[in-house]
């Protein structure tokens, strides 16, 4: 999503705003954060995102990342590529199934204005708790298990969750 769909990482379009940081400074604490403990990146950027919302008074439910995935930007042409692409696979007699397979949210992700477009989002996401709010990874997409994804979507699987089917 973040480089193909949109020029940049969706976490800095509102969400970084939100928190009185720049872009910079939150990739930067984000790398030092990784590097000093030896972490994968793309956890310490969820860890970060929930520990900058807490420390500024920002409830992130399930519907606030929403509200911030609302104001991410596409690239010219992104939002009526799905369906001309669809029409010109059924003017050849071919199913065409768009999914996301990313580092960023699911739940920013979902509030975009081309959400709907995907059979299945798979994509970081958060754990929330009885009242509605992200307490912990649910699911972390990193370079490497994008692959598994990869493997999922071709086995006709939608489910993070599913692993025999997988075999």
């Amino acid at each position: 999503f973040d480089g193909t769909l949109s020029p940049g990482n969706m976490q800095e379009y509102a969400f970084i705003q939100a928190t009185g940081m720049s872009a910079k400074e939150f990739w930067t604490e984000n790398t030092e954060k990784a590097k000093s403990q030896d972490a994968d990146q793309i956890l310490t950027y969820m860890f970060l995102m929930l520990q900058k919302a807490k420390g500024k008074g920002i409830s992130l439910k399930r519907s606030q990342f929403k509200e911030f995935g609302k104001s991410v930007e596409l690239f010219n042409g992104v939002e009526d590529w799905f369906d001309r692409i669809n029409e010109f696979g059924k003017s050849r007699d071919v199913i065409v199934e768009h999914y996301i397979n990313s580092s960023g949210l699911k739940e920013m992700i979902e509030g975009t204005k081309i959400a709907k477009k995907f059979k299945k989002i798979f994509a970081c996401s958060y754990l929330y708790t009885v009242d509605g709010i992200a307490e912990w990874p649910a699911v972390s997409v990193n370079f490497t298990n994008k692959t598994e994804f990869l493997f999922k979507i071709n086995k006709g699987i939608d489910s993070v969750y599913e692993s025999k089917k997988i075999n």
